[in-house]
């Protein structure tokens, strides 16, 4: 019998309706919106924070305020899809990086969780992790893989962080194949604007499913790994991807042509402190975003509005972004792209996610649809990483 977490505040609210998907450190909605895009129901997101949660639920996903290491996974016997985006902020360039040099204490963690599927007399040794990292947030990541091991019937796991959480996505997939039969795990670079989204942000994505492969078919992936028993469709590179239309920040947000936008004051540093509007924005932090101002219009009248922030993310103008400008602005850097949430979930759950894509595309910045869909070859910042076979010939 599994011993009970470690005393934290315990999310609140109730359980109305099965939940069939659980979303850790849910935010204010990015995979709520994807899940939503593509008819997938019973999403239940639990998160901390009070602003997300309230703008969440104003949007009309389901969430419950607390912790999720007071979870017991056990507690979740109908959820089969787990939906993970731990904290960045130590881990991000735009932070102090502290979780990088933690990255070796936080894969021993990985590991201790693998041995305690065999083992259940050592189901707490993980926890040693939080008390040994400089950050307890770093920890956070490791919930990713206790909810993958612990949910009685999950058949698969999405979860989203920076590209320097890769190695860590790579060993839980490789922990997961080997210690609780998920038969394809992959790690997956994704950018927004690949998607059609006014912004440029990247992020690394972990896919493990128990039923067969995801359906890789038509993600534009910019770097790709992968390991479990079932040897996927995608294991070679190049390969074809649904191409979507690039989308600039004046364009997606009705601005006239050479718009010049700055980032950081009279600051200087080596990316400079201004971009042009016409092209995607660059990728955009909490602190960072309150800053952003037109050149043209100066301040106060040409500061960047928390709706326009989340309509860069792919999120509707109305969305009910709550709390202080600043606590809605940390919700919208922080969220997952609703458009690259579509396709994520679409691969892992095998449903078809492009023609959702470009109904939001239509909806958001007016795009339509060719005709005929356009394809591409797979052009990436590096070469395809070969599909890592734990198990030989196994089927």
């Amino acid at each position: 019998m599994r011993r009970p977490p470690p005393p934290r505040d315990r999310p609140e609210g109730r359980m109305t309706a099965p939940v069939r998907v659980l979303e850790g450190f849910a935010g204010p909605g990015g995979w709520g919106e994807g899940a939503r895009m593509l008819g997938i129901g019973g999403v239940l997101g639990i998160d901390v924070d009070p602003d997300a949660c309230a703008t969440a639920t104003a949007a009309g996903h389901r969430r419950m305020q607390g912790d999720v290491r007071a979870l017991d996974p056990e507690d979740f016997p109908t959820v089969t899809g787990w939906i993970s985006s731990p904290p960045c902020p130590t881990f991000t360039t735009a932070g102090k990086r502290s979780g990088v040099a933690d990255r070796p204490i936080v894969l021993e963690g990985c590991t201790r969780l693998g041995d305690a599927q065999a083992d259940p007399a050592r189901d707490d040794d993980h926890l040693a992790v939080y008390r040994r990292v400089g950050d307890e947030r770093t920890a956070l990541v490791l919930e990713t893989l206790r909810f993958a091991f612990r949910l009685p019937n999950v058949r698969w796991v999405v979860a989203e962080q920076v590209p320097t959480v890769e190695p860590v996505w790579q060993d839980m997939a490789a922990e997961l194949a080997m210690a609780a039969d998920f038969e394809a795990c992959h790690v997956v670079e994704l950018r927004a604007d690949d998607f059609g989204a006014a912004t440029r942000r990247r992020r690394t994505f972990l896919i493990a499913t128990r039923d067969g492969s995801p359906d890789l078919t038509g993600l534009p992936m910019r770097a790709w790994w992968s390991c479990g028993r079932f040897t996927p469709p995608q294991q070679h590179a190049p390969t074809t991807v649904t191409e979507f239309p690039l989308t600039s920040m004046a364009a997606a947000l009705g601005w006239p042509a050479g718009v010049r936008v700055n980032t950081r004051g009279n600051r200087r540093t080596a990316g400079g402190n201004e971009f042009s509007a016409d092209r995607p924005a660059v990728s955009m932090t909490g602190n960072g975003l309150r800053a952003w101002y037109r050149t043209d219009l100066g301040k106060p009248a040409g500061l960047l509005t928390p709706a326009q922030a989340g309509l860069l993310q792919g999120f509707p103008a109305a969305y009910p972004w709550h709390g202080s400008r600043s606590s809605r602005f940390q919700q919208v850097a922080d969220t997952v792209s609703p458009l690259i949430a579509a396709a994520v979930l679409g691969a892992a759950t095998r449903r078809p996610w492009a023609d959702a894509v470009w109904d939001r595309l239509h909806r958001l910045y007016g795009h339509t649809r060719p005709h005929h869909p356009r394809h591409r070859l797979c052009t990436t910042d590096r070469p395809a990483t070969a599909q890592l076979t734990l198990f030989g010939d196994a089927a």
